[in-house]
């Protein structure tokens, strides 16, 4: 009985949600469905024989070629095919030397360790994946290796069978490919081209068309791709090279482009996973225009990249996820997207300039006086491109792209520096007009976001500024998958260093506990209430419940900022609550927490310290101490609770918690909590002054 009524349950649901679709959607998911089903019976298994025949056919006009043959006209089209460093290898090498000698240092060290079989991924140091050429199954953190299946018989949120699929993904991503490729130019050691090269055909061999792990996400086989192409530009003169390697990239390329056109996530992960599927596509048509499908699949990616602007960065310029990460992702795409449609003459939409350039605003505003940025929402320790190895909440080389594009002093400003990253995309050339761009410090000391509800302000630009950004708005995009329960979250940097901070993300699927923990309430600096989230998730990426924030007030006069908003994430259990904050140019940040409740509850306010502070905590005060500097204290806290509701007691307390400033590591910090017991209307204050 229980299991039919359990049945009759998922039915209806599923019933409800396909009530929810468009004709659009249901028709793409039925021939998304079908085309799984005929593959998984193996009657579209991806032949590789005859994948690689009509590779040889369409670059002969029809008429297979030989390999060798091959090989000779893919080496004399593609000296400037890519990017504007191919054109000028060696200039781009000998600039790479002279002005970022640490990266060559890095880059080559990097190098040797990958060719003995290390692997720095993600948060992850040292990682092993069984011996010297990886075994692309194997997922190291959790000793487990994924079937040989056909893709679909794989749950993606399911970490059970596979382990993380995250660090699965990133070695095989191949985006290391960059950093051998720039050894080998940097060295002209032929070892770095070899690793490459058994690395490609060995993963050939080893992943077979449609089975196992590594063809079960579309969006990761289109950053594949794009690794691909770069490494056969960087490599397509080395004697390891062959023509069999050749053959072999381009079979599975093509096949790769097949695969992103029939399963593009249109309706299952309209977000970056779309975006870069369709940067993806766009890629391989525009490198490889001998594919019969080369056109379609170019026009396909930019027509989906145009479509998404508007539903992916709002007017104000914020990304929709309600995530810094992967805001700085969308930067990436269609900064490279411009950055081709530039070098191959295609006409540039108006819409493309406008909203990247309103992408760079929200980017710029919310980057930290130290360079950094806070790592709010969902953060996957990924990047577009491994082209330096730069922390992940480092967005400098994103803004000092921007500057040279959008022709912007400044980012250039709070960019500082040209990156290796930049002039590998970019060129020689346009280095110099970076250099030439005349830097100057933003005119606006703060910003709000409203549609975002994201709202920044400072003391200065200069690297020692006091800074706040607060978090009031949507909870994120669609099911929420990349949201925290985050609402009014407010952090604060004093003279340059962050101080209040946000937990980060740590794990997606491997840890469903650490996954709730990470992206709570408790974990930003925020209010709860009966240990409550404002948001309640319910699985790895959907919530069961969800807070709707809404800015009230946004003010500044030149010398205090006033912000206030509310959220009703705590009506359901019977509480309105509000928060106040003055930023006071001059003085002390004031924040004010109001809550109102019928019923006595237990109400906690939480602030994150970073790692390099620790706190001495009495009834009512904090002094918040730097023990990066000998335990020098830097700011005081004091406490007054007031209000017509009655508190049966309050306190403050230090307890230990931990951080994650990359995807898969997580660093001991410590938590301020204030505690306080009490009904009806009750206001606490906490006024945060400089020593």
């Amino acid at each position: 009985m229980n299991g039919r009524v359990s049945l009759r349950k998922r039915s209806l649901g599923s019933l409800r949600k396909l009530a929810g679709m468009s004709w659009a959607e249901i028709s793409d998911r039925s021939r998304q469905g079908f085309s799984r089903k005929v593959e998984a019976l193996g009657l579209l298994s991806g032949n590789k024989e005859k994948a690689q025949w009509s590779v040889l056919s369409a670059f002969a006009n029809g008429k297979p070629e030989s390999p060798q043959r091959l090989l000779e006209y893919f080496r004399s089209r593609s000296a400037a095919s890519l990017y504007r460093s191919f054109e000028v290898p060696q200039r781009t090498v000998s600039i790479l030397k002279e002005r970022f000698p640490e990266h060559v240092l890095n880059v080559i060290a990097i190098s040797d360790r990958i060719s003995k079989g290390y692997f720095d991924l993600l948060g992850y140091k040292d990682l092993f994946f069984c011996k010297r050429i990886p075994d692309w199954h194997f997922e190291p953190v959790s000793g487990k290796t994924s079937p040989r299946v056909h893709w679909s018989k794989i749950k993606e949120v399911d970490a059970e069978l596979t382990g993380d699929k995250k660090v699965i993904w990133e070695l095989n991503r191949h985006q290391y490919f960059a950093t051998l490729g720039q050894a080998y130019l940097i060295t002209g050691d032929e070892r770095y081209a070899q690793t490459f090269v058994e690395h490609l055909k060995n993963w050939c061999e080893n992943n077979p068309p449609k089975i196992g792990v590594n063809w079960l996400s579309s969006l990761e086989i289109a950053f594949r791709s794009m690794s691909w192409i770069w490494a056969l530009h960087f490599f397509k003169d080395a004697a390891s090279f062959t023509e069999d390697a050749l053959v072999k990239a381009l079979t599975f390329l093509h096949l790769n482009g097949r695969h992103l056109e029939t399963y593009l996530s249109t309706y299952f992960s309209p977000n970056t996973h779309l975006t870069g599927e369709a940067l993806g596509l766009y890629f391989l048509g525009s490198f490889f225009p001998e594919f019969p499908e080369a056109k379609r699949w170019k026009k396909m990616g930019y027509q989906i990249l145009l479509d998404t602007l508007d539903v992916h960065i709002a007017d104000d310029g914020t990304y929709c996820e309600q995530s810094s990460h992967y805001a700085r992702y969308t930067a990436d795409f269609y900064s490279n997207l411009l950055i081709l449609r530039n070098i191959q003459n295609d006409e540039v939409e108006a819409k493309h300039v406008e909203k990247l350039n309103s992408l760079y605003d929200y980017l710029l505003h919310i980057s930290q006086s130290n360079g950094r940025t806070p790592l709010f929402g969902d953060e996957d320790g990924g990047r577009f491109l491994q082209l330096d190895n730069n922390a992940v909440n480092d967005f400098r080389p994103t803004l000092a792209l921007g500057a040279v594009l959008l022709k912007r002093g400044d980012l250039k400003y709070a960019a500082t520096d040209a990156t290796p990253e930049m002039l590998w995309l970019l060129g020689p050339k346009e280095l110099e007009k970076f250099d030439s761009l005349e830097s100057r410090a933003p005119k606006e000391l703060s910003k709000g976001f409203g549609e975002g509800g994201f709202y920044s302000a400072r003391s200065s630009w200069a690297p020692d500024a006091d800074q706040i950004l607060i978090d009031c708005g949507p909870h994120g995009f669609l099911n929420g998958g990349h949201a925290h329960a985050d609402a009014l979250n407010v952090l604060l940097s004093l003279e340059g260093k962050p101080i209040f901070i946000d937990s980060g993300t740590f794990v997606y699927t491997s840890e469903l506990a650490s996954r709730d923990r990470f992206r709570s309430t408790e974990a930003h600096n925020c209010l709860t209430v009966d240990g409550q989230s404002s948001s309640m998730p319910n699985g790895v990426f959907s919530w069961r419940s969800i807070a709707n924030a809404h800015a009230l007030e946004w003010s500044d006069d030149g010398v205090k900022v006033l912000f206030r908003g509310e959220h009703d994430g705590f009506e359901r259990i019977g509480v309105n609550y509000q928060r106040d904050v003055e930023f006071d140019r001059g003085g002390p940040l004031v924040v004010t927490d109001f809550v109102v409740s019928n019923d006595p509850k237990t109400f906690v306010l939480n602030f994150i310290l970073a790692p390099d502070f620790n706190a001495e905590v009495s009834l009512n005060s904090v002094k918040i101490i730097d023990t990066s500097f000998d335990d020098r204290p830097v700011a005081m806290i004091e406490t007054e609770v007031t209000g017509a509701g009655r508190v049966r007691e309050s306190c403050w307390a230090v307890d230990d918690w931990q951080v994650s400033h990359c995807y898969g590591s997580a660093v001991p910090t410590k938590r301020l909590r204030f505690t306080f017991l009490g009904s009806g209307t009750i206001s606490v204050t906490n006024r945060i002054s400089k020593l």
